[in-house]
């Protein structure tokens, strides 16, 4: 039985990788970058670093800095009045709270979580740690382990949640059980030659799930 989940942020708990795209699109155009949508969506879920590479090439840390500065502009102006949360969110969060500890990692920077969900949902996660407080970003394992440490539990007493081939890394390399929720930017297909342990639709039949795996065990 399961004592602690912990979550990915974009494409689990908030439906925001098209903003990301866009601002990441419009940012490069601005610099007079080429850099095609195509390339941003199979990339979104890397590090930082490894985005500069993969996106541009061979650029400077400055040039990457004010790119990185702009999308973060166009981000914050896009997402104005929008409800990003996925529908099931707020009550399956709730109702897990009730019954496990939760957690929370992400490669995105604290402020972008900060912004865009809810206060009252946020105080659900016991513990949380985002891109700008790591020094090895998924899919290094180490922001999983840190995270088990700091919750107090051995990996096997709790499973991730992401919807990215790089969480599957993350938790296989930690040695964690993974739901693979089919709302991010990667396919089921994909999904599963990853590597995942399940793969749910939405977080709707990942509480689905959960409930059946902590039935108690039937009397022989």
């Amino acid at each position: 039985m399961f004592k602690a989940i912990i979550f990915d942020f974009n494409g689990v708990l908030v439906d925001d990788l098209r903003i990301h795209e866009d601002a990441y699109f419009r940012a490069a155009k601005d610099r007079g970058l080429s850099l095609a949508r195509e390339t941003i969506r199979k990339y979104i879920s890397t590090t930082s670093n490894q985005k500069r590479k993969l996106y541009f090439g061979e650029i400077s840390g400055e040039t990457w800095n004010q790119i990185f500065q702009l999308k973060t502009q166009y981000y914050f102006d896009l997402i104005q009045g929008e409800n990003l949360l996925f529908p099931e969110v707020g009550d399956v969060l709730s109702y897990l709270a009730q019954q496990y500890r939760l957690g929370l990692i992400s490669n995105t920077p604290r402020k972008y979580f900060e912004s865009v969900f809810p206060h009252s949902l946020a105080i659900l996660f016991q513990e949380t740690i985002f891109g700008d407080e790591m020094l090895s970003p998924k899919p290094s394992p180490e922001p999983l382990l840190e995270m088990v440490k700091r919750m107090g539990i051995t990996p096997d007493q709790c499973c991730y949640v992401g919807d990215s081939v790089s969480d599957i890394q993350m938790a296989k390399r930690a040695g964690i059980k993974i739901f693979s929720v089919a709302t991010g930017g990667n396919s089921k297909k994909e999904l599963r030659e990853a590597g995942s342990d399940w793969i749910v639709k939405n977080l709707g039949e990942l509480k689905e799930r959960l409930d059946f795996f902590d039935l108690p065990e039937p009397f022989c």
